[in-house]
Parts: C-alpha cells; sequence; structure tokens
C-alpha cells in the first residue's frame, strides 16, 4: 500500500521532522511512499491502493468537509503533523497572514484529521478542543546525525580564547531576546543576520542563512547555545529541538525555564536554565570552556538515547499501520 506525504515547501522543520524521516522509512522499511506538491498530485494515483495522506501542518483545500469525504469514501488516512500553534505571537512578521489565511487552514485540518502527530503535548492539549476523535500520538523532533551536516563538525577549540555563544533563531524572536535583558559586546556571540538581531545583541559576530542541507554546520561557530524564549502559549507549543540540534553538535545550551525546555535540560547537567535577566547574566558569566564542555558531553549522550530516528520512526510506522 501507498503512502502520499503532502510536501509544499522545504523549510527547515519540514526537511528534519517530514522529509528525512519519511525518507529513512522508505529506505530502512521499504515503504511504498511517494511524495506530493499539490492535492491534484492525488489524480496520478489508484486510490485504492492509497492507504495514509500526510500532510504538514494544513491542508489548503476550499471545502475540508469534502475533501474528507473524498479521502473516506477511498478509505485513505489523513494523517497531520503539526509542530506550531497557529496564532502567531504580536512579533512575528507572518501574524496577520496567518490570522488571514492559515490559521482557519491548520483548525479547520485539524478537525478533519483522522490522527494527528505532534511533538508536543502541550500543542496536542490544544489541538483536542477542536478535534476529540483524533489518535493523537507524541512524534518527538529529531535530526539525522548520519547526515553529514551533522556528523562532520570540527569544531576549533583552543584553550587560550574565550567561550563562543550563539543564536541561530528565526524571525520574529525580538521579545525573547529580550528575555536575557542583556547585550554581549564583552563576549564572543554569534548572531544570525535576521531583523535587527545583531544590533539588538550587540553581536560581534554575523551568521548569515544557510540552505537546510547545511544549517547543523552553523554550530561550528560557537560552544554555547543561547535558547531564549518567552512563557507564552505559542512557545509552549514549540518542540525541545534547539536542544536536540545543540546536542547532536555537542554544544552546551542555555534556555529559559519554560516549556518545552525545562522539561528536556536537567539544570547544571545538560544544560543552564534561566528565569530572569540576572540568571541569564550569572549563567553567561560563569560558563567556563571546560564547563561548556561537559554540558554539551552529558547533552550529547541525552540526545543520544531519547532522539535516536530509528526509534521515533518506530511511533511513525505505528500510526501508517
Amino acid at each position: 500500500m501507498i503512502t502520499l506525504i503532502y510536501l509544499d515547501s522545504l523549510s527547515g522543520i519540514n526537511y528534519h521532522r517530514v522529509m528525512t524521516p519519511f525518507l529513512r522509512l522508505k529506505h530502512d522499511q521499504g515503504l511504498n511512499i511517494h511524495f506530493i506538491q499539490n492535492f491534484n498530485d492525488l489524480k496520478e494515483f489508484d486510490l485504492t491502493k492509497v492507504k495514509n495522506l500526510v500532510t504538514t501542518r494544513r491542508v489548503s483545500v476550499s471545502n475540508h468537509q469534502a475533501f474528507k469525504k473524498f479521502l473516506k469514501d477511498n478509505d485513505v488516512k489523513l494523517i497531520l503533523d503539526n509542530d506550531d500553534y497557529w496564532i502567531l505571537p504580536s512579533d512575528n512578521p507572518a501574524k496577520e497572514w496567518y490570522k488571514k489565511v492559515e490559521a482557519d487552514n491548520i483548525k479547520n485540518t485539524i478537525k478533519i484529521a483522522d490522527e494527528i502527530w505532534s511533538p508536543s503535548k502541550f500543542l496536542i492539549k490544544e489541538m483536542r478542543k477542536i478535534n476529540k476523535s483524533a489518535v493523537y500520538r507524541i512524534v518527538p523532533n529529531t535530526v539525522y546525525t548520519e547526515e553529514k551536516q551533522w556528523k562532520d563538525i570540527q569544531k576549533d577549540n583552543p584553550k587560550d580564547y574565550k567561550v563562543r555563544f550563539g543564536y541561530l533563531g528565526a524571525n520574529g524572536h525580538q521579545k525573547d531576546l529580550d528575555e536575557m535583558g542583556m547585550t554581549f559586546e564583552d563576549h564572543e556571540l554569534y548572531c544570525m543576520n535576521l531583523m535587527d538581531y545583531r544590533d539588538r545583541l550587540k553581536a560581534k559576530y554575523g551568521i548569515n542563512a544557510t540552505d537546510i542541507t547545511q544549517y547543523g554546520q552553523l554550530y561550528k561557530f560557537f560552544d554555547v547555545s543561547l535558547s531564549p524564549l518567552k512563557n507564552s502559549k505559542f512557545n509552549r507549543c514549540k518542540s525541545e529541538l534547539k536542544v536536540i540540534e545543540a546536542g547532536f553538535t555537542k554544544t552546551a545550551i542555555i534556555a529559559s525555564n519554560v516549556t518545552p525546555y525545562k522539561e528536556v535540560i536537567k539544570h547544571g547537567e545538560t544544560g543552564i536554565l534561566c528565569s530572569t535577566p540576572k540568571e541569564w547574566k550569572e549563567a553567561i558569566e560563569g560558563m567556563t570552556l571546560s564547563k561548556a564542555w561537559r554540558l554539551a558531553e552529558n547533552l550529547h549522550k541525552y540526545c543520544k538515547k531519547h532522539y535516536d530516528l530509528s526509534d521515533i520512526n518506530k511511533i511513525r510506522l505505528e500510526g501508517l499501520q
């Protein structure tokens, strides 16, 4: 039987959460998997041989109920993979577009889904309010560690230089950055060249966005990843992906003491959790190379144990049966 994967773009999360895991399932399990970019592509398949249709985040159709009936009549199970809340924070550039277009598409897709996958228990709780009858599965985010961008990271770590910090947040995180309550003119900070981040943090070095197949290599520039997050509903619906990325690249992490980070970071052992600007300053000022290496090694061991792609794909495989 065939499993179809609707993948309309190759954003970072789609690449690591959908494309790569399903390609591994195809390779390791011999599953008959096909990727489609448009629902008109369904016409190219004999639907009597299609068992599952997996969609990322939403189905963009004019009539969701009619689409649901079409799938049901052909005995095709609709699986929604969703990793984000549909109401964006006020400082996100896509907020208005989401409010006018995407939010309804996401909610309507939740309503018609037979099964829903998400890395977040909090997000699943929100989606259950919309669709109580769907089957829900926690499917954690991770990366494929055998891929070159994650496997071949060479960090230059001479003992005589200062600790290097890094921030790799995407667009729309100004309020999250303000959680740290400090600037980094006296530190070695590598920061994404997005929005006003570099000026806001007074970072010495800028990092340019890169192709999704090379993203992991950005971690070679620093020893400690910074992951500040406001305690908001939108952020509580996020996953701990930044922790996982740090772990698999042997990078220490300092993060906000909020969901989704506080559930997976053991303070002082696999990372540092901060609740106030004072704690952020103390964590950054008190970081040494030896401490960063110890935290990174502990986090690496934790991620290898809990975020192995083969183990997580077993959860996907159960949902596809």
